[in-house]
């Protein structure tokens, strides 16, 4: 047997370590590994609850340490399934911290698990689901000295996007990630050491197979409507007795 890559789209579902995920890019091959894609995906349901954090720096955030817990586990399950080899699969990516209102001074970031930001959001917003629950963005809704510093931006269930206060703890954490495709394989037989006349050889035989099981199923078909069609004649011929004359 050999696993082979699920060919992957955007808008397709995968699942990893139990928690189903949307394709949101196949972003090409990765140099040096075969036929594998990476893939940028999303969680397709919240992963929890939590609080921005006291600012809307994401690097500093309460989000930030729940998201990092969060990947944690998921390798913690990886390992469990004996994927522990396949971990460094789980891709770094660089997230722009920009506000809404083009603060940059919370800078670039480098994670494995981040929420989407504004930018990525956008760019995969005809591809990306609503969530099941109102989820928190990476993104801050204003620089530090201005009005929008204690707010960050929100997806509701609806698709809309909105703003929420940093220190409420009811939207939920909906981390996307970019992975190999090889995490997600299907099993084949392999056949590569098989011969061709083998092959033919096999072929025949369950064509033979089919045919000989399809014939056999005629008969009986065509067998089931000859009694029906005599059971019907008989019926109609049958002469039924007057009332009280006994049945012979």
């Amino acid at each position: 047997m050999k696993n082979t890559c699920i060919s992957c789209k955007p808008g397709d579902t995968v699942q990893l370590a139990g928690i189903d995920f949307v394709v949101l890019e196949d972003r090409g091959p990765f140099s040096g590994e075969g036929e594998s894609h990476d893939l940028f995906i999303l969680a397709l349901e919240g992963q929890g609850t939590s609080r921005f954090g006291d600012t809307n720096n994401y690097a500093e955030s309460d989000l930030k340490n729940r998201v990092d817990e969060w990947l944690y586990r998921l390798t913690e399950k990886m390992a469990e399934q004996g994927l522990d080899d396949e971990i460094d699969l789980i891709r770094s990516r660089t997230i722009s911290l920009t506000t809404l209102d083009g603060y940059k001074g919370y800078g670039d970031l480098e994670v494995k698990a981040a929420p989407l930001t504004l930018d990525e959001a956008r760019r995969c917003a005809e591809v990306m689901p609503d969530p099941d629950i109102a989820s928190w963005l990476a993104t801050g809704w204003g620089g530090p000295e201005h009005s929008g510093a204690t707010f960050a931006l929100i997806v509701s269930t609806s698709g809309f996007w909105s703003n929420g206060s940093c220190s409420f703890g009811g939207y939920a954490i909906r981390p996307a990630l970019v992975v190999s495709s090889s995490l997600f394989t299907s099993t084949e037989p392999d056949l590569s050491n098989v011969s061709t006349d083998d092959l033919l050889g096999e072929l025949r035989r369950r064509i033979g197979e089919e045919w000989w099981l399809g014939r056999s199923m005629l008969r009986k078909l065509l067998r089931r409507k000859l009694w029906a069609s005599v059971s019907r004649t008989t019926l109609r011929k049958r002469s039924w007795p007057t009332p009280g004359e006994s049945v012979r």
